[in-house]
């Protein structure tokens, strides 16, 4: 092995890479999660009455 390859650099390289790639895995699975529980409906009318619109 090359002792270059394991500088500081890029160490942090590395781990950022493994958490950039661990949050979107995280991302993707709970998107899944929620796709999975159906489509989604609209809320009631009862819910709309209290909104104030500018």
């Amino acid at each position: 092995m090359n002792n270059d390859f394991f500088n500081k650099k890029n160490i942090l390289a590395l781990v950022t890479a493994f958490i950039s790639i661990l949050i979107s895995l995280l991302y993707l699975a709970l998107v899944y999660f929620l796709d999975f529980r159906g489509p989604m409906s609209p809320p009631p009318p009862e819910a709309l009455i209290g909104v104030v619109a500018f």
